[in-house]
């Protein structure tokens, strides 16, 4: 079938699902007559599709139909025709065809793996972990070294320590015997005392209120208030 009858070009994945025709037959009506709309079938041999009108015993006139078929793939549609026979004509015949589209699988491959990477088969990583085990090895010893000397110097701390905490006790000794007072005897010491009598006496038994300081409150107050009104 070709792409001007089809109105598509015919590729992989579609499928014919009806066949619409519609043409004139011009006869008399005593007249025998057949119209035969189909198409061949390439692949198998003989017709994928044939639908025959028999216009014997009748009047001729337009006729239009449609012819549902299974979905066939285009590689069975071969080319199509309108075959008559007996006495008459055909005037103004078109074939339409249906049809749907399938987008055909297609095997996807998996791609190829990249090669793995080694680190065994690295020559320049081989020579960096050996320099690496080198370096740790050096910063161990020299940690060693570090924790000897660390341990030395506290030894020498701690003789020195000895030395000055004995010296300390031995003066705290020599000062101790050259002072034969000790704190006690100040506990033995009485110091004299007595009762003070209150000797100021308030004249006519009242104290009267500060008016003074009641205005002065009072305008701190209204200043406060002021202040406040300003951030309300």
């Amino acid at each position: 079938m070709s792409e001007s009858v089809l109105g598509v070009a015919p590729i992989p994945g579609l499928d014919i699902s009806g066949v619409l025709y519609r043409y004139t037959a011009v006869k008399d009506r005593a007249d025998p007559f057949t119209v035969t709309v189909r198409n061949e079938n390439p692949l198998d041999g003989g017709y994928i599709f044939s639908e025959t009108d028999d216009w014997s015993g009748k009047s001729g006139q337009t006729i239009t139909r449609a012819i549902p078929v299974g979905y066939s793939p285009i590689e069975y549609w071969g080319d199509g025709e309108i075959t008559m026979t007996g006495t008459g004509s055909v005037v103004d015949p078109q074939v339409v065809y249906t049809y749907r589209f399938i987008e055909p699988e297609v095997e996807q491959t998996a791609p190829a793996l990249p090669t793995l990477y080694s680190v065994l088969d690295d020559p320049y990583a081989q020579t960096a972990e050996v320099d690496r085990e080198k370096f740790l090895k050096d910063d161990e010893e020299a940690s060693k070294d570090d924790e000897e000397v660390e341990k030395e110097d506290m030894e020498k701390a701690l003789a020195t320590g000895d030395a000055d905490l004995n010296m300390a006790i031995g003066q705290t000794g020599m000062i101790a015997a050259m002072n034969p007072v000790t704190m006690h005897n100040y506990y033995a010491i009485s110091i004299p005392g007595g009762v003070y009598q209150e000797t100021v006496i308030l004249q006519g038994g009242e104290i009267k209120d500060n008016r003074r300081a009641f205005r002065s409150m009072a305008n701190d107050r209204l200043h406060t208030e002021m202040v406040e009104e300003q951030w309300r």
